[in-house]
């Protein structure tokens, strides 16, 4: 649509400039406007078409995606229960469900992006308190403290103000902060969990005892795709989109991240 419309334009203004030389000038060039912004027009129907067609691929292809993921990680389980696998074999069916499970992970990443972008989110606020984020933050994220040797540690306060939010995609956004500091925190280290008040608000706040962040990268955290040049952030696999799907859901429903510091990230409701 838009080289059409700029092929026309071409021609049409060949057709004015001969005009030009017979006619008054004045007309011709607002006629020229006109037709400008005319293919202006066209070309914003057109990249909003394009736009809109992409993100429904995007969001598509994810959803039929994460389907056999799933199915491949639960015969790969099934698998494993049998327990008539070879040392060997046991390895290659580790390394399977491992990339199996980053395959879902990074699938359902690239539908969050695509529908915080989109403005798609099917929010679903409700009262809840803290503490229950709190559990079930520690159900999902423990078995990846343990597995990379690290202390996952929850500190929540008592009588902390109902939380009134999607608690669903408060999870969601918090765990990605909680793999981050996990992953990126010092050998045997420690990762904290901080729920506590200040007046009405409930304030969140993540911290490890990592070598912190440099000032440059602090300035692109959130940024999509972006990923630190620091050595030890290079020789973990990443895809730089856990970070931005947490900003992005902390704003969808409402919450912000008020601060982030060289070892911490603090948001509130």
């Amino acid at each position: 649509m838009v080289s059409s419309a700029l092929r026309e334009l071409r021609e049409r203004l060949h057709d004015l400039l001969d005009e030009v030389q017979v006619n008054d000038l004045a007309g011709q060039v607002e006629a020229i406007w006109t037709v400008m912004d005319q293919v202006e027009a066209d070309c914003e129907r057109g990249s909003a078409e394009v736009v809109d067609e992409l993100a429904f691929f995007v969001s598509h292809t994810a959803q039929e995606l994460q389907s056999p993921m799933a199915h491949i990680r639960k015969n790969l389980d099934e698998l494993v229960q049998t327990g008539d696998l070879s040392d060997t074999q046991q390895q290659y069916v580790d390394g399977m469900q491992a990339h199996s499970s980053r395959m879902e992970r990074l699938l359902m990443d690239v539908s969050y992006i695509n529908n915080i972008r989109q403005q798609n989110l099917q929010l679903n606020a409700k009262l809840d308190m803290f503490k229950n984020v709190a559990l079930r933050l520690a159900t999902s994220m423990q078995p990846l403290a343990d597995d990379y040797q690290k202390k996952l540690i929850f500190e929540v306060a008592e009588g902390l103000p109902l939380l009134n939010v999607d608690t669903e995609l408060l999870v969601v956004a918090l765990e990605r902060f909680v793999e981050n500091a996990i992953l990126y925190t010092s050998d045997g280290g420690t990762v904290v969990v901080r729920g506590r008040a200040e007046g009405a608000t409930v304030l969140i706040e993540i911290e490890d005892d990592g070598v912190g962040m440099a000032d440059a990268d602090k300035a692109r955290l959130g940024d999509l795709y972006f990923r630190s040049d620091d050595t030890h952030v290079r020789q973990l696999i990443g895809s730089g989109l856990g970070i931005p799907v947490a900003y992005g859901l902390l704003d969808a429903i409402g919450a912000t991240v008020e601060d982030s510091s060289d070892n911490a990230i603090t948001a509130s409701n």
